[in-house]
């Protein structure tokens, strides 16, 4: 941990990371690449580490990957299916993505930041980090009635969408 830039606690607000859950449950499939980020950023040694620890491309890609295999969990069988509850989960995810990007340029504005603005550029960007934790959880939120009835309340989204469309 770097003693001038100790990282706050991200985690105590929220409401859907803290529920107990087995390893490989859906909610560790959402939430294993943000706390393993955490960890991660705990045992830097240097802010570039920290930074590095939650890289947004990586989280991005690890949620995405995530996506797929909630969806692939919950439509075998049904490839049309699959690609609906997919697509639904990454529209739900669109608050997530944006603090993504959000974080990806307070790194690199942190990383480019003259020695007088560190600390301040730092800061923001621990902010952004906050606001990654939260869009997480809001994302969590919002998906699980999703996944616990894909077909949701009126079918499978892609049927919604075609009867909206009519």
């Amino acid at each position: 941990m770097t003693p001038d830039y100790p990282l706050p606690e991200f985690t105590r607000s929220l409401r859907a990371l803290g529920v107990p859950s087995e390893r490989g449950s859906d909610h560790d499939v959402v939430f294993a690449p943000l706390l393993d980020a955490r960890r991660a950023a705990e045992r830097a040694g240097s802010v570039e580490q920290q930074l590095a620890a939650f890289d947004a491309g990586k989280l991005e890609r690890a949620w995405r990957s995530g996506i797929a295999t909630l969806a692939e969990r919950r439509q075998r069988m049904s490839p049309a299916d699959r690609r609906a509850l997919s697509a639904e989960l990454e529209l739900l995810a669109a608050p997530l993505w944006q603090a993504l990007a959000d974080l990806k340029r307070a790194a690199e504005a942190t990383r480019l930041a003259r020695p007088d603005e560190r600390r301040q550029a730092w800061e923001r960007w621990v902010e952004e980090v906050r606001r990654v934790f939260r869009a997480a959880d809001d994302w969590w939120g919002h998906a699980l009635p999703a996944l616990a009835d894909p077909q949701g309340e009126r079918g499978a989204f892609w049927r919604r969408v075609l009867r909206s469309a009519r």
